[in-house]
């Protein structure tokens, strides 16, 4: 047992990773179908719409992993569009 009662045990720890996993190891691939419908059923307006608000995200400060990603996903889609 732990010193500190406040403190999980390593058992407690297992057992609440073990939940975790069982759980979505159930729901996951529930979430992961309703994923797959939503966007088989999205109109090409609701995809260009959630493609703008994802791209609107992007702030001018971000750098690395944060922002760059974006920023060329907008130079490529500006180029498409053209």
């Amino acid at each position: 047992m732990s010193a500190n009662p406040s403190l999980p045990t390593n058992d407690d720890t297992r057992a609440a990773m073990k939940r975790w996993v069982d759980t979505w190891k159930r729901v996951g691939p529930i979430l992961e179908a309703e994923r797959w419908d939503r966007l088989r059923t999205m109109t090409d307006a609701e995809a260009q719409q959630a493609s703008q608000l994802v791209l609107e995200l992007w702030q001018p400060g971000w750098r690395g992993d944060d922002g760059e990603e974006l920023v060329l996903h907008q130079r490529v889609f500006a180029r498409a569009g053209r």
